[in-house]
C-alpha cells in the first residue's frame, strides 16, 4: 500500500469513527458548595469511560450516581433519581448491564483515610452525547452512605456532593465554502 492510499483509508477510518466525546463533572458539597473532585468522562469504542479523583470525603464507602437531571440545587435533590432509561430495578450496572441496572448506577467509591477517593469504571453501552444512554447534561451524585444494592435505591441516604455533566471540546463547526469568484 503507498503512503497516499494509506492516509485516505486513516481520513476515511476517522471520518467514520466520528468525534469521541468528552466531559467534565465539578462535585461540590450540597451543603456548603465546597469543591470535592472532578469527574472525567469519554466516549470509547468500550463505552464510557468515568475517572473521578475525590477529596475532603468522610472515610469509608460513598454511593456514587449518575442522576437524571443536570441541577444540583436544593442540597442536590433538583438531580432527581438515578438515571435509569429502562425502568430496571436498582442494582449493579457494570455486572448487570444498561437492560438490568440503572444506567446510573456505578456502585460505590471509596474514600480512604485522608479524605481522597478515586474511580476508573468502563460503563458498555452507554455514552456521553450519543445514543439510546446518553449522560451529557445529567449529574453525578456522591451519597452519605453505602449503596447497599436493595431496592428501590440502595439505602444510600443523603446527597453530599453534586456536579453537572458538562460536554467539553466538542468540535467546531466546519467552515462555510469559500465564495466563488465571477
Amino acid at each position: 500500500m503507498n503512503k497516499t492510499m494509506g492516509l485516505t483509508l486513516l481520513v476515511i477510518g476517522l471520518s467514520a469513527r466520528g468525534w469521541a466525546a468528552t466531559g467534565v463533572a465539578e462535585i461540590k458539597g450540597t451543603t456548603d458548595n465546597s469543591p470535592i473532585g472532578t469527574v472525567h468522562f469519554e466516549d470509547t469504542a468500550a463505552g464510557l469511560q468515568i475517572r473521578a479523583q475525590l477529596a475532603n470525603v468522610s472515610p469509608g464507602m460513598h454511593a456514587f450516581h449518575i442522576h437524571e437531571f443536570g441541577s444540583c440545587v436544593d442540597m442536590g435533590k433538583a438531580a432527581g433519581g438515578h438515571y435509569n432509561p429502562e425502568h430496571a430495578p436498582h442494582g449493579q450496572v457494570l455486572k448487570d448491564g444498561v437492560q438490568h441496572a440503572h444506567a446510573g448506577d456505578l456502585g460505590n467509591i471509596k474514600a480512604e483515610a485522608n479524605g481522597s477517593a478515586s474511580l476508573q469504571v468502563t460503563l458498555p453501552g452507554v455514552t456521553l452525547a450519543e445514543g439510546k444512554y446518553t449522560v451529557g447534561g445529567r449529574a453525578v451524585v456522591l451519597h452519605e452512605k453505602v449503596d447497599d444494592f436493595s431496592q428501590p435505591v440502595g439505602n444510600a441516604g443523603g446527597r453530599i456532593g453534586c456536579g453537572p455533566i458538562l460536554l467539553i471540546g466538542a468540535p467546531a463547526p466546519a467552515a462555510p465554502p469559500a465564495p466563488t469568484q465571477k
